[in-house]
């Protein structure tokens, strides 16, 4: 498992929305694509932040049809290369104390590429443990 990549368990084809969407609209594609985050992007396709479906509880109980994600944008993306050893990427969330990361490509495109989650790596764990 040392010499995995941040590549070889990336979850492909992120799932993205500006600053400015509602609430109701993340969680409707968050939904709809089956996935437990969102990477929110700037008006150039940078990464800006991660709205977790945990991040998004904190818009339980307001009218999500005013919320927008940066109202519950939890902080900035934390992003690595996508030849980031695994390794490398655990350390980060256990001192970020984060669940996932956003993998971007490299300059001059420097767009999300794919997302790390923490049960991608445990999924991973569970499969060179004799899992399945």
């Amino acid at each position: 498992m040392e010499s995995l990549l941040a590549r070889d368990l990336m979850h492909r084809g992120v799932v993205t929305c500006d600053v400015e969407a509602l609430v109701s609209e993340i969680a409707q594609t968050m939904a709809e694509n089956d996935v437990h985050c969102v990477v929110v992007v700037d008006e150039v396709g940078e990464a800006c932040g991660v709205i977790s479906d945990l991040g998004l509880l904190k818009a339980y109980g307001k009218n999500v049809d005013k919320v927008t994600a940066e109202d519950v944008l939890g902080g900035s993306a934390i992003i690595v290369n996508p030849d980031a050893l695994v390794s490398e990427a655990v350390a980060i969330m256990q001192e970020k104390h984060i669940h996932h990361l956003v993998i971007m490509s490299e300059p001059p495109l420097h767009r999300p590429v794919g997302v790390l989650a923490a049960s991608d790596i445990i999924k991973e764990m569970a499969k060179k443990c004799g899992g399945k």
